[in-house]
């Protein structure tokens, strides 16, 4: 991935935690708001949730 990528997204399991994306590649598409004229009205779809885990191993979000 290109290193100009970036990812907000703390539950993806393609952050680095230093907020680039580690995906060979991405697929992003609208929301089906049909309001795709703000960042709102997308989504990525090579979104991947990464389990975290608290100091007692539940699973937390």
């Amino acid at each position: 991935m290109p290193g100009g990528v970036k990812c907000g997204v703390e539950e993806c399991i393609y952050n680095d935690h230093n907020n680039h994306c580690t995906a060979d590649a991405i697929e992003v598409m609208s929301n089906g708001n049909e309001i795709v004229g703000t960042t709102k009205g997308t989504r990525c779809a090579t979104f991947e949730f990464e389990r975290h885990t608290n100091d007692y191993g539940e699973i937390v979000r």
